[in-house]
């Protein structure tokens, strides 16, 4: 039994620390991929979060916020949590309708003072929990895509700097003091409640990460900046309306990263490589032999058998099948001809004066039919085959020398 090294030990450590290299690099370089081709790929799945880079994402508008000094915060835990904290809840087109009881806590935690800006299509009945609480109404109106439209009041501290903006709607809203209204109605407007206030809009898209690229939709970012420098505390981008949720495990949320992937990664690798070790032959390992045996001890041992056995006649068919593979092939016949044939072809040879192969021939077949094969007899026979093999061999060597020549 042989023991593992300290060299081969730390060697498997290294190879464990270079799979997880791997491993790393592979799946940073994949996210990097994907969010370049997020850019110029069309989308299955609008999703208006700060989490999302692509056109319909509001990753933009969260660094835009950042970078102008102004405390924000990401938002996943349950809203009863909300009582906790002061600002402005940010929920842009949710992916998932509140609840009645969602609705209420947030509308009690606005009452005490806090802003919401709640901004979507309100096409179903699910998505109009919140504002039905609010006395507020929608209706149908004429699609606008992509449309200027003047603000009715820029008197407002919260329009500075914004006389109009770039807005793309399907309904209206019925009730609350208008603030950007066409000729169907109703698009933003702003209802007090409690010590708060509310911000609705039917224009969820109206800082999507797609009007980056447009100077004319740059006073739609304006106007949201305008409104959360107003917050009385941190501007709060609801998340949990998308989706995400604030995991308590430790490992939960590790997973929900770029650690995820590379986890699952290397469990993949280590399933494979189970199965593999478990198949019906195992998996290949490296046999060390103590003691070697040289050729010649071979040889010896081999010869020293069948002298024991006295088997000299089989020594003798055995080098007399390969000595005549040898000659038919260097007379250009088949080994499988008829003695008088050989006999016939090696006469009509160059090499005929050479040695008499009839005589050998009948020597040969004469010693296979012996019982007993003394020692002397299968020297001679065997020496001939050698002088007739050498010159076999010389005869072949002139061969190639007067063609190369040529």
């Amino acid at each position: 039994m042989t023991q593992a090294t300290p060299e081969k030990s730390n060697r498997i450590w290294w190879q464990l620390f270079a799979l997880l290299l791997v491993s790393g690099l592979a799946v940073y370089s994949g996210l990097a991929f994907d969010e370049q081709k997020d850019k110029f790929w069309p989308e299955t799945e609008i999703l208006i979060s700060v989490f999302n880079k692509k056109p319909s994402g509001l990753s933009g508008m969260h660094e835009i916020v950042t970078k102008t000094g102004i405390k924000s915060m990401t938002w996943q835990l349950p809203y009863r949590n909300l009582a906790d904290v002061k600002g402005m809840l940010v929920i842009l087109q949710p992916t998932e309708s509140l609840s009645e009881l969602d609705a209420k806590l947030i509308l009690d935690w606005v009452e005490k003072g806090n802003d919401l800006i709640y901004f979507d299509h309100f096409s179903y009945k699910l998505t109009r929990r919140l504002i039905d609480k609010l006395n507020i109404e929608t209706k149908d109106g004429t699609d606008i895509v992509d449309k200027t439209l003047s603000l009715n009041n820029t008197a407002v501290p919260e329009f500075a700097h914004v006389s109009s903006l770039l807005l793309s709607a399907e309904r209206r809203l019925k009730g609350g003091q208008a603030l950007l209204s066409d000729s169907s109605g109703t698009l933003i407007a702003l209802v007090k409640h409690g010590k708060g206030r509310v911000l609705l809009g039917t224009v969820p898209s109206i800082c999507s990460n797609r009007r980056l690229a447009n100077p004319d939709s740059w006073s739609n970012f304006q106007f949201l900046a305008n409104w959360f420098s107003t917050a009385h505390g941190a501007v709060i981008f609801d998340e949990r309306c998308h989706g995400f949720s604030s995991a308590t495990n430790v490992f939960h949320y590790l997973l929900r990263g770029p650690t995820g992937p590379i986890f699952w990664q290397l469990m993949l690798i280590l399933l494979i490589a189970t199965i593999s070790a478990a198949q019906r032959f195992g998996a290949v390992r490296q046999v060390f032999v103590t003691r070697k045996i040289s050729n010649l001890e071979f040889i010896h041992g081999l010869s020293n058998a069948f002298r024991r056995a006295r088997a000299n006649t089989a020594i003798l068919e055995i080098l007399g099948q390969s000595f005549k593979n040898r000659l038919c092939k260097a007379l250009g016949i088949s080994p499988h001809e008829s003695s008088e044939n050989i006999v016939s072809a090696w006469q009509q040879s160059k090499l005929a004066p050479t040695a008499n192969m009839q005589e050998l021939i009948e020597n040969y077949e004469r010693a296979l039919s012996k019982k007993h094969l003394s020692d002397s007899d299968l020297r001679t026979l065997v020496g001939t085959c050698d002088k007739i093999a050498r010159t076999l061999a010389d005869s072949t060597d002139e061969k190639t020398k007067a063609e190369s020549n040529s």
